[in-house]
């Protein structure tokens, strides 16, 4: 899980939020003049989502998948910070309570669910979220094993992530696939520098790139930020 720096809300979603008796529910349909490839209205909720993805890289907010997913799996969904059953229709709406996420094997059992599936499926009281990706300081504390296991020295954030999001989930190889991800970084870099030392100052460049991409970032980026900060001692 890494930090989501908010953008510009779209315009779209102003503008309906100020309609009478505007809900988030009836985003889905809520029509605009923007059209797709075929020329078909799109409605605020996909214009809203498609936001959410490009200022995320095209991860998920939580567990750092790519999003949208491969054919045939829901693209993504929108994600409350605040659960919409504790929050009003003004929060609801609200563009800085959202994120986006994938679809968190939406079909499975509870315990094989992750990110916003798996929390919707908990008792409300435990859904409260400690962790939060638009909060750098609730990100201090998680770390990431070799193993790729993600944890945090907080009890409240690695429950958060152990359980309300079951970003460890073994049905879904989570941590098999973060492991994956950062051997193959280390594979690069040896290709790069064979039987050498690599220098800091690459290390380095590779962090700040890894930190400062936007349009379409790694996915599983923050197991790779994590072993490039220890390497450097950032």
């Amino acid at each position: 899980m890494i930090e989501i720096k908010k953008g510009k809300e779209p315009s779209e979603l102003a503008k309906y939020r100020n309609l009478p008796n505007a809900s988030y529910q009836d985003m889905h349909g809520a029509l605009t003049d923007k059209t797709d490839k075929n020329g078909n209205l799109i409605d605020v909720y996909s214009i809203v989502l498609n936001s959410l993805i490009n200022e995320q890289g095209q991860l998920c907010a939580y567990c750092m998948k790519r999003i949208p997913e491969r054919k045939g799996r829901p693209a993504a969904t929108i994600e409350h910070i605040i659960t919409q059953s504790d929050s009003d229709e003004s929060m609801r709406l609200d563009y800085r309570n959202m994120l986006a996420v994938c679809s968190g094997n939406r079909n499975g059992a509870d315990n094989e669910k992750t990110c916003d599936a798996r929390r919707g499926s908990l008792p409300k009281n435990r859904q409260i979220l400690y962790v939060n990706p638009l909060k750098k300081a609730s990100l201090k504390t998680i770390t990431y094993g070799s193993n790729g296991i993600i944890s945090s020295s907080d009890c409240n954030i690695n429950n958060n992530l152990n359980d309300t999001l079951n970003l460890n989930c073994s049905y879904v190889g989570l941590a098999d696939l973060r492991k994956t991800a950062l051997t193959t970084l280390q594979q690069e870099i040896n290709m790069k520098y064979p039987g050498r030392t690599v220098p800091k100052e690459y290390f380095l460049k590779l962090l700040d790139k890894l930190q400062n991409e936007t349009k379409l970032k790694r996915p599983y980026v923050g197991i790779l930020i994590h072993w490039l900060k220890k390497k450097t001692g950032e």
